[in-house]
């Protein structure tokens, strides 16, 4: 990763940062109020001060994180920045290390200055859609329930301005938690859909873009370039071409299917983080958002359903095979349709 000022390289394996050279660490003895030990990888003089100083290791790889959103935020608004791949594999590694979803989400979130929401999101008169690896990605950052309760409104069909004039929280608050989300691979950014024209992703790979393993330095979009970035994270370096669709493919459903079946219902943010996590724990089952819930009829609900079936009356032959881990206690499951354009569901009959 280079720009005009500023030159350095991350070693990501398994969603984990496990390297970064090109950085002075020395600025990391400075910022831990100790003496630099001299090593060339940030993480390796975090362990190393934190072993050498009977400092925590989580406070010497939490300072070492710090570091390293300043140098991705300088690099990532700067207008000549180069982002190089290379796939390799990663030696095994000690437990210690960075996730990278938090590094790139903390990194929008705590921009002082609101210009790295601003790069991620230039206009908000965009569709937010849920990308398949958003529950993998979100419940493991433990935001607060305010948070959970504005995620709450990315149904897919509606734009960042909606959901952030919606919602009663700080505008700018909200505009820097769905930028941190669309920067980390989360959340795609979709321009509105016009009668002329079907939705189109605003982060698409350049025409000459192919499937070579050997890519070249090159200028990318500042939203480019960050999902490009969590894709390498989460799925590995080897296969980050195949996190973008092509520019003129259909934008694919969520659900495959017409039917499943609901186990659960959720419109509080308490609520909400229940169903994520139990659609954690179980591959099978995903909230779904129902619009027009709540008692001013236009909020969002969730629905957390089960199955993934081609007709009615397959998903209710199903409906008493529900594993019991799954079905809330009172909840009487039922069939539902699914919205196959969007993320929303109808009541089956």
């Amino acid at each position: 990763m280079s720009a005009s000022d500023i030159a350095f390289e991350m070693a990501l394996s398994d969603g984990r940062i496990v390297g970064v050279t090109g950085i002075d660490t020395s600025l990391l003895g400075r910022a831990l109020d100790c003496e630099p030990l001299g090593e060339a990888d940030l993480v390796a003089e975090a362990l190393a001060l934190a072993a050498a100083n009977e400092i925590p290791e989580a406070t010497a790889m939490g300072a070492a994180k710090g570091l390293l959103q300043e140098h991705l935020r300088t690099w990532f608004l700067q207008s000549d920045r180069h982002l190089e791949l290379v796939d390799q594999l990663q030696q095994s590694q000690s437990k210690n290390s960075i996730s990278a979803t938090h590094v790139l989400v903390e990194m929008v979130l705590s921009d002082p200055e609101g210009t790295t929401p601003t790069a991620v999101l230039p206009s908000l008169d965009v569709l937010l859609r849920r990308t398949d690896g958003f529950l993998d990605l979100y419940a493991p950052l433990g935001l607060s329930e305010e948070a959970d309760l504005i995620v709450a409104k990315i149904t897919g069909q509606r734009t960042a301005e909606e959901i952030a004039s919606r919602s009663p929280h700080d505008r700018t608050d909200v505009i820097k938690l769905l930028a941190a989300l669309t920067a980390s691979g989360m959340l795609e950014a979709v321009r509105a859909a016009t009668p002329e024209n079907a939705p189109i992703l605003i982060a698409e790979p350049e025409p000459q873009a192919g499937l070579d393993r050997e890519s070249q330095p090159r200028k990318l979009s500042p939203l480019l370039v960050l999902v490009a970035a969590i894709v390498i994270a989460t799925a590995g370096i080897a296969t980050w071409w195949f996190g973008f669709r092509e520019s003129k493919a259909p934008i694919q459903p969520e659900i495959t299917g017409h039917w499943a079946v609901a186990v659960d219902l959720g419109c509080e943010p308490h609520e909400y983080r229940r169903l994520l996590q139990v659609a954690r724990r179980h591959d099978d089952v995903r909230p779904i958002a129902l619009a027009g819930g709540g008692e001013a009829g236009d909020e969002t609900c969730w629905r957390l359903v089960w199955g993934d079936f081609p007709s009615q009356t397959e998903a209710l032959a199903a409906v008493d095979k529900v594993p019991e881990a799954i079905l809330r206690e009172g909840f009487d499951p039922h069939v539902v349709e699914i919205d196959q354009n969007s993320d929303t569901i109808q009541d089956g009959s």
